[in-house]
């Protein structure tokens, strides 16, 4: 884990994941929280607004909109089917903790600023407007409160990203994610 991970804090995510999901087990179970809608908060990339819709028992449209710094002040539109795979917690009464996959679609806005791959024998896109799209496919976990109306969620996504414009090319990347989002 890198200097920049710890200092901001990764490494206690599965440890307040782990107390979240204990605090919830002396609270009764009321619905299953697959089929709902919902909307919430996604930080990483991109930082912005989550949306996740169930389309049936394991499947769900999730969409991420938002900015991020990297590959340079970026605004990312982000538009995904998930598959819910396995749940962890299905004994517990309280919260599943979903392990789901998937893959969707990214299209993306950025200057160039922060982008350190080599292109044309230099180290960094000159400071312009490109605009890009891609394919990514996803892996992540979902802890799915029954008893509460939220979620919190962790997601990784390799991406390839073919720039439009002004310079045509194709890169590849890894988008990671957390949030959490409320159901409705």
């Amino acid at each position: 884990m890198t200097p920049v991970m710890k200092s901001l804090g990764f490494r206690y995510i599965p440890a307040v994941l782990a107390m979240v999901v204990g605090f919830t087990t002396f609270i009764p179970t009321t619905a299953d929280a697959r089929d709902d809608f919902s909307m919430g908060v996604v930080l990483g990339d991109p930082s912005g607004l989550t949306l996740r819709g169930g389309i049936d028992g394991r499947s769900a449209i999730q969409a991420h909109l938002g900015f991020s710094f990297f590959p340079g002040d970026a605004v990312s539109a982000m538009v995904d089917w998930t598959y819910d795979a396995f749940d962890f917690l299905r004994s517990n009464r309280s919260a599943s903790m979903y392990f789901y996959f998937g893959f969707g679609g990214k299209a993306m806005w950025f200057t160039g600023r922060n982008f350190v791959y080599e292109h044309n024998n230099r180290y960094s896109f000159p400071d312009n407007s490109y605009f890009g799209f891609g394919v990514r496919g996803l892996v992540g976990f979902r802890v799915a409160f029954r008893n509460a109306p939220f979620d919190i969620f962790f997601e990784v996504a390799p991406i390839g990203l073919t720039v439009v414009t002004p310079d045509p090319d194709l890169y590849y990347d890894i988008d990671g994610a957390v949030g959490f989002r409320f159901r409705f």
